[in-house]
């Protein structure tokens, strides 16, 4: 009896370290002075910038950036709430390509756009990169 082949992982891109970081850092400073400004009688934006931009620091540090599927060649973009905000690859209709430097969408009417993988930790964004150059290979 033969056993079904081991499912492939999915690769995820985490954020660099400093947006995380920096998000949670202003949305802590902008909801104390939100705050202080709401207790002194005035308004502020920060009163309601601030626990949000705090709510996006802290779900950047556990959600990931990127996430690639090696089985169908799908990348999916996230947002730093959890959904997925965008999907690159065959379930468009395009192949992803990797040219040396770049990620690059070869869209089907021929047209080229780069992803951007900039804050994405170079650590992991080499495993996807690895990733796509050696499905283009099989092509």
């Amino acid at each position: 009896m033969a056993y079904p082949p081991a499912p492939q992982h999915v690769l995820k891109v985490r954020y660099k370290t400093w947006y995380p970081v920096l998000c949670t850092v202003v949305g802590a400073l902008w909801a104390v002075v939100g705050l202080l400004n709401a207790l002194a009688g005035a308004f502020a934006i920060g009163i309601v910038t601030g626990p949000l931009f705090l709510l996006i620091g802290i779900l950047t540090f556990t959600n990931p950036y990127l996430s690639y599927e090696p089985a169908t060649g799908a990348l999916h973009m996230h947002s730093p709430l959890g959904f997925r905000a965008a999907t690159y690859g065959p379930a468009k209709g395009e192949r992803l390509w990797f040219d040396g430097t770049n990620l690059l969408r070869i869209k089907a009417d021929g047209g080229q756009k780069r992803v951007n993988v900039k804050i994405g930790r170079p650590e992991d964004v080499g495993q996807v990169l690895q990733a796509v150059a050696a499905a283009q290979q099989v092509r």
